[in-house]
């Protein structure tokens, strides 16, 4: 496939998307990270937030944000857990319960008209495709992560992977980063 045709393929993937997440915002009531967290609650019962966070892939701090909108609500409850303090449980209130059982039918149209007039081939040959990317992305970014650099105590700069080439040495001596000196506070 020529470069700019795959550049295009994956900037209308990026473009869809943000439409998809404006018209499940629009016809189901709620932006779909606040959704998710929903659904998971009304499926499993009381979370963690960290699980919370993996299962509904987000950022621990946007999850806390929303939580926090959520029971300002009163959709949800916060508690410790009882057997390790370290983990804050969530749970759905009756209220949440309600805001579940009410948007659930607006997520199935939502379902429903996004997927209207194609065949059940196209929706197979779609999931497969999106499938695939998300896998292809998956893989992109571990790589990446294996060959970020690594910050040595001498200072130097490695890559994690033994593959990559190593850099020709400087001819002339870079110096040290200076410190700052510090101020004293009155």
């Amino acid at each position: 496939m020529p470069m700019p045709l795959k550049r295009n393929v994956v900037q209308q993937l990026s473009l869809t998307y943000r439409a998809m997440m404006l018209a499940f915002d629009a016809q189901v009531g709620h932006p779909l990270p606040r959704w998710r967290i929903i659904l998971a609650l009304a499926e499993r019962g009381t979370c963690s937030q960290k699980f919370l966070a993996e299962h509904c892939r987000l950022d621990p701090a946007s999850l806390t944000r929303q939580l926090q909108s959520m029971e300002a609500l009163g959709w949800l409850s916060r508690a410790t857990d009882p057997q390790d303090n370290r983990l804050t449980n969530v749970t759905l209130t009756a209220t949440g319960m309600t805001v579940y059982d009410e948007a659930t039918p607006r997520r199935q149209a939502f379902f429903d008209d996004a997927l209207a007039g194609m065949t059940p081939a196209e929706i197979a040959t779609l999931e497969s495709a999106l499938g695939h990317l998300e896998a292809q992305f998956k893989a992109v970014a571990t790589r990446a992560k294996e060959a970020e650099p690594v910050e040595k105590a001498s200072g130097e700069t490695k890559r994690r992977t033994a593959a990559a080439p190593a850099e020709p040495a400087s001819p002339v001596p870079v110096a040290a980063p200076r410190k700052r000196a510090s101020r004293r506070q009155s």
